[in-house]
């Protein structure tokens, strides 16, 4: 079958920088380490195993970034991949094989939690497996499956840009009657932003602000509105084309202005004190209670713990290459930062439950649509138009590129 593979090729990864550097195409071509290529198809990896057929696959940040080869060469995750490896861990879509004690039957409508744990590893549970503390599993280089956190990062198991990839029952989370796979798809990056939001709930009376408005900025403001009431929102990017859906979402207030505008507004509308310092931005006394920053940036964070309010709650769920910032206001402002990984068993509204299945409810029951970010979809042989798409949000008007791999 034909899938879309990654490959650790110091010659394709010399070429695809010098192309890149000409322009962004060059990272995307044939020589390159991105390629669309044979591969063997996917099997049952044992009994308690399938074979979904994909419905819809999503593009995440994260592919973009090893596409265009963004990463730190020190990043500490990078023992946690192996190569060369089939991309995407966004999917949704059909059994076509199922092991006898994988608990599915060929038709049935799944979502793939990514995550290459300890129960899909047959390894007796870690502590943080045991915890439901999916992502911070200890075991994602051990057992038959060797290194790779998850679909898309790993040699061994096809990830979800192909017609067809295994996950252990484990990975597999029914889609109710009445939930398409338009929604289905975005669980993962919903996910990602629901456990964030979990981490400092909004209260009642208090002001927040998401940083970042893609897939996963988008999620976090409609789950902050619909589900947590009584909080005021502002969201920040610099895209003007984003503020409509942003409204629709559920956001009080959109602000696409310079890093420094933002501060001057936040002062403005909140009688925080501003603090003007010789050289660099100003920072706040007084600001946002909670922020939650989906970008994940230095220059992300750094602004967000200058606009928090002392004692203030920043999440970080984005993920960015890591720089050097000025983090002053950090100390002097008794900050909490709290970092976020993707997501897991949650703990919401009473009940501890997979944060994929709630998010399916949450949809079955009318509480959340999300499927509007959904703005582009492709087919695979169509895949560098389609991360040229994912890359360039302004002029392409994106938020979620997915691609779609066929009828069920």
């Amino acid at each position: 079958m034909q899938a879309l593979t990654f490959e650790f090729n110091l010659a394709r990864l010399a070429f695809a920088k010098v192309a890149g550097s000409v322009t962004p195409r060059g990272y995307l071509s044939r020589l390159g380490p991105l390629r669309l290529r044979e591969v063997p198809d996917a099997r049952l990896r044992g009994d308690a195993w399938v074979v979904v057929k994909p419905r819809f696959s999503g593009i995440c940040g994260s592919d973009v970034k090893e596409a265009f080869l963004e990463g730190a060469i020190d990043n500490p995750i990078a023992g946690l991949v192996s190569f060369p490896h089939v991309m995407g861990h966004e999917l949704a879509g059909e059994v076509v094989e199922a092991g006898p004690t994988a608990g599915f039957v060929p038709g049935d409508r799944v979502v793939v939690y990514p995550w290459l744990t300890c129960e899909a590893r047959e390894l007796p549970l870690c502590e943080a497996c045991l915890e439901g503390h999916f992502p911070n599993c200890w075991n994602l280089t051990a057992g038959p499956l060797g290194a790779g956190m998850h679909l898309g990062t790993s040699h061994e198991v096809t990830g979800g840009f192909a017609p067809l990839v295994p996950a252990h029952r484990s990975m597999c989370i029914r889609v109710p009657d009445g939930v398409g796979y338009e929604h289905a798809v975005l669980a993962d990056p919903v996910a990602v932003a629901f456990h964030a939001v979990l981490k400092a709930p909004p209260e009642p009376g208090e002001r927040v602000l998401v940083i970042g408005c893609g897939a996963l900025g988008m999620s976090a403001i409609q789950i902050a509105s619909r589900l947590f009431e009584g909080a005021e929102i502002w969201a920040y990017d610099r895209h003007e084309y984003l503020a409509d859906t942003i409204a629709g979402f559920g956001a009080h207030r959109y602000e696409t202005g310079s890093a420094v505008e933002l501060v001057n507004a936040v002062a403005e509308a909140t009688g925080a004190r501003v603090f003007t310092p010789p050289r660099g931005m100003p920072w706040l006394q007084g600001g946002f209670d909670k922020i939650y920053d989906t970008v994940g940036s230095a220059g992300s964070l750094e602004l967000a713990i200058r606009i928090a309010r002392a004692h203030g709650t920043i999440v970080v769920p984005g993920v960015s290459t890591p720089k050097r910032f000025e983090w002053t206001p950090l100390y002097m402002k008794d900050l909490r930062v709290i970092g976020s990984n993707s997501a897991g068993i949650e703990t919401f509204e009473g009940r501890r439950v997979h944060a994929f299945a709630e998010y399916l409810d949450l949809v079955a029951a009318g509480r959340l649509d999300l499927s509007s970010m959904i703005t582009h979809t492709f087919p695979l042989a169509d895949y560098r138009r389609a991360f040229m798409t994912a890359r360039d949000k302004v002029s392409a008007r994106s938020i979620k590129v997915v691609f779609e791999l066929g009828e069920s």
